[in-house]
């Protein structure tokens, strides 16, 4: 295996970024005395220079030795910010884990930082000085010793007057219990039947043939919430393309959709040619 080799298949099986120092040490088993600092370290240029890795500041502002990646500097920054999250048991403040980024990193900090909570790998608690967990904390972990102290002392009070006495334990357990999620509405799926019914409903108030798809949407949405579902956008206007395409039903097109508003421009099915449809008619 050649030193340039050797130097991408350390970083590559690293899940930080590392010094030219510490991947000199790594390679040096496989490749022998050609691995000195100095040829790694210009080997490492050459290949940032080629593109095929990344060079991060790092250290102080006066001596900034860089890091070296193979993958993004985006991705860098989530993994050393998710490093240093959980390195610590306890919470830390925002402003101290951006310090302690590389400093080729800490402008890509809050986007970093984001990911992480977005995909629960970290929790901000909002602040003055926000405080970053590596989990989200139960409330009864907020409570400092001092108001501990208080709350026993309120529930030692409350105690005195109670039939039945409630201990700390139970305290602490209603604290922290979540109450249950609200059910979620399903989304009711409608068939031509269905349709059918409401199109017949509006014809009879109608001029014209064509009813406007907004229209039938409002009988759609009706029809679900009396269900206990929740009508889909989506859902219906596959449903009118699907009619429209086996040749069951007629659309009329919108000339202007860009003045509909957005509700209604979702609702749009595309037609075969020209703009899409708004209204539409049984093909009887």
């Amino acid at each position: 295996m050649t030193l340039d080799q050797a130097i991408q298949d350390a970083l590559s099986r690293s899940e930080l970024p590392l010094k030219a120092g510490d991947i000199a040490k790594l390679v040096k088993p496989t490749v022998g005395k050609s691995a000195t600092p100095k040829a790694v370290a210009a080997l490492l240029e050459t290949l940032t220079a080629a593109g095929v890795l990344n060079r991060i500041v790092a250290g102080t502002r006066s001596k900034p030795p860089p890091l070296f990646t193979p993958h993004s500097l985006e991705t860098a920054a989530v993994t050393i910010l998710k490093h240093s999250v959980h390195a610590e048991k306890k919470e830390q403040q925002a402003v101290k884990l951006k310090a302690k980024l590389p400093l080729g990193l800490q402008p890509l900090f809050e986007d970093a930082l984001s990911q992480l909570v977005a995909t629960g790998a970290a929790f901000i608690l909002p602040g003055g000085k926000p405080l970053v967990y590596a989990r989200k904390p139960q409330p009864s972990e907020l409570l400092s010793a001092v108001q501990r102290s208080a709350l026993k002392k309120i529930l030692q009070t409350a105690n005195s007057v109670r039939t039945q006495p409630a201990s700390w334990d139970e305290l602490i357990a209603w604290l922290d219990a979540e109450p249950p999620a609200p059910p979620v509405a399903s989304v009711m799926v409608p068939e031509a039947a269905e349709l059918r019914v409401w199109y017949d409903l509006d014809r009879i108030r109608s001029s014209t043939m064509m009813i406007p798809i907004p229209q039938t949407f409002a009988r759609y949405q009706a029809w679900a919430a009396e269900r206990g579902g929740v009508a889909d956008s989506q859902v219906f206007r596959i449903l009118i393309e699907t009619l429209y395409n086996h040749g069951q039903l007629l659309l009329e097109p919108c000339e202007r959709p860009q003045d509909l508003p957005e509700h209604e421009r979702a609702l749009l099915v595309p037609m075969s040619l020209g703009p899409p449809g708004y209204s539409w008619c049984w093909i009887s």
